[in-house]
């Protein structure tokens, strides 16, 4: 039955259509931690710093955000 063939290859498509928008959506996250031992397990969820950047610029402002709370480290 060709009906099949065909909904696997709309399926196949659908999929390689999907994956590109994954890939832009998912930017490398910064990832520091918190400075304090308390909140050690808070990370920084703002885009990595860019690698190209010249030593000594300063990164961007740490940023995590946990419900209504909000941590900001430099």
């Amino acid at each position: 039955m060709t009906t099949k063939a065909k909904s696997k290859a709309d399926e196949e498509q659908a999929e390689a259509t999907e994956e590109p928008t994954k890939v832009e959506e998912e930017a490398p996250l910064c990832g520091a931690p918190h400075y304090l031992p308390m909140l050690a397990h808070v990370t920084c969820t703002e885009p990595a710093a860019d690698p190209d950047l010249p030593p000594g610029t300063p990164e961007h402002e740490h940023r995590h955000e946990d419900g209504d709370a909000v941590y900001v480290w430099r």
